[in-house]
């Protein structure tokens, strides 16, 4: 019984008719709940796509029999691009954004230890006069 490759295929045909279509017809919202959700449909995908593999669950579409190892190897590259378009990606952004941060955040540390610093030898020169 062909059910967790079939449930795999439906729901990334689903997703992928969403997504194409926010994207042509400039559904803003849409597009940004799919950008913002779809690493949990690719987690689901990616669950349904080793369950598959392992339980050796190929789909036959109207008797036509696909091989097995080309649907397995179609949704293994089809859930690691959505992986990577919808986790690895922005978590790269995101961390560029934050390297970004953290070096304006060290620079202003660096510009306060020189003001203290300065400050330090003022106060002490006024002291010893």
């Amino acid at each position: 019984m062909a059910t967790f490759m079939l449930y795999y295929w439906l729901l990334g045909v689903i997703f992928f008719g969403a997504y194409i279509t926010s994207w042509l017809f400039k559904m803003r919202s849409l597009k940004h709940f799919l950008d913002e959700k779809g690493v949990l449909i690719f987690i689901v995908l990616a669950s349904l796509a080793f369950i598959s593999i392992a339980t050796n669950d190929p789909v036959t579409i109207a008797g036509v029999t696909i091989p097995t190892e080309l649907q397995w190897f179609g949704s293994l590259l089809l859930t690691g691009f959505g992986s990577w378009k919808f986790y690895l990606n922005p978590l790269k952004n995101k961390v560029f954004s934050m390297d970004r941060e953290i070096g304006e955040v060290k620079e202003s540390v660096k510009n306060l230890e020189t003001n203290m610093t300065t400050l330090t030898n003022h106060i002490l020169s006024k002291k010893k006069n």
